[in-house]
């Protein structure tokens, strides 16, 4: 849990994904009402990932009398390809149910980034946000509540799109996106070393673009290590193989200090790469069960292959049964699902 105010409006990031994660986002709502000088009632849940609990929530919210409106660009698109998918389609049907047209929910398609769901300052009197914790929740709520600059939106969705192109945006989200490549690991041991580390981070650079010379200076450390593990990528990536037809794997077991997106970039370069497989030692997967495999499709080949088609039979997206799948061209699994059924799903692509 990532929780600091933007501007006045305190601000909850978090993934909604578990009963405590209710209860989480129902105290914030408490507390933050508790406190409030707000003109208003209204919570804006933003980039927020539409799952069971976080309709549980809305719902609880609403029944409480606060106004709830809720934005996002994670609609199903086409028809289902996993439970996952239709998981998705009956919890948005629910949101729209109960929340009318307080209810925005459209596609990547046709919002990259979720700060296009808002306009600038239109939430600036709100009682409190709840945002998905990444960039592009975080430059979402940071326009809802008024702070914004000139090609926000198109960094927004550079920082939301494939690893490889999150470093290329404006000098000002390059900082962001260099801060967060090189955040500490995850670690089951530590397990808010990350959080807290984040934080740091979304607040600094929430400060830089307010024009915050000292947070500007302090996000330049981040610069640095950003291209010590550059580096690092480019001696892993010649000792990368393909695995299958179009499928490029590097292991990182041994060396876990690199830049993801560098990596990839690197991989997606090979004549022929479709998909990316990084084999690697951290990760939630890695954490319960010692390996994982992150999946990447190369950003022209997304429309042709969709990973929940290689999952068994009713997968569910956990970490504890080895899969993470929450959008078709990512996936995350243990060595188990990747030996039994992904390995082999991608040799038979066509």
């Amino acid at each position: 849990m990532i929780c600091f105010p933007i501007r006045t409006v305190p601000t909850l990031f978090i993934k909604g994904f578990t009963a405590d994660d209710v209860q989480t986002i129902l105290n914030f709502v408490r507390k933050a009402d508790s406190n409030s000088t707000a003109r208003t009632r209204d919570v804006l849940f933003i980039d927020t990932p539409i799952t069971g609990p976080t309709v549980e929530a809305v719902h609880k919210l609403k029944a409480e009398g606060y106004r709830v409106i809720y934005r996002d660009h994670h609609a199903v698109e086409g028809e289902p390809a996993s439970d996952r998918d239709r998981q998705v389609i009956k919890a948005t049907e629910k949101l729209r149910q109960n929340l009318g047209s307080d209810c925005l929910i459209t596609t990547r398609g046709l919002h990259p980034a979720c700060s296009t769901l808002v306009s600038v300052g239109e939430f600036k009197d709100a009682l409190a946000i709840v945002a998905d914790p990444d960039a592009d929740g975080l430059t979402a709520a940071m326009k809802a509540v008024g702070i914004f600059y000139e090609g926000m939106d198109e960094d927004a969705a550079k920082l939301d799109g494939q690893p490889s192109l999150q470093v290329t945006g404006t000098p000002l989200s390059q900082l962001l996106a260099k801060g967060v490549a090189t955040l500490p690991t995850y670690d089951p041991e530590k397990h808010d070393e990350r959080e807290r580390a984040q934080e740091r981070l979304f607040a600094r650079w929430v400060s830089a673009v307010e024009g915050d010379q000292r947070a500007i200076d302090s996000l330049q450390t981040g610069v640095t290590t950003y291209d010590e593990a550059v580096l690092a990528s480019h001696e892993i990536a010649p000792k990368a193989r393909e695995v299958a037809p179009g499928v490029v794997l590097a292991d990182v077991m041994l060396t876990p200090f690199f830049d993801v997106g560098t990596l990839l970039a690197l991989l997606e370069d090979r004549p022929g790469c479709k998909v990316t497989v990084i084999k690697k030692g951290n990760g939630p997967i890695a954490a319960l069960h010692g390996v994982q495999y992150s999946l990447a499709v190369a950003k022209p080949y997304q429309d042709e292959i969709k990973f929940p088609s290689l999952l068994p039979p009713h997968a569910k997206s956990d970490p504890s049964g080895g899969i993470i799948s929450n959008l078709s061209f990512l996936l995350h699994v243990n060595e188990r699902v990747w030996n039994e059924y992904i390995l082999p799903g991608l040799r038979n692509l066509p």
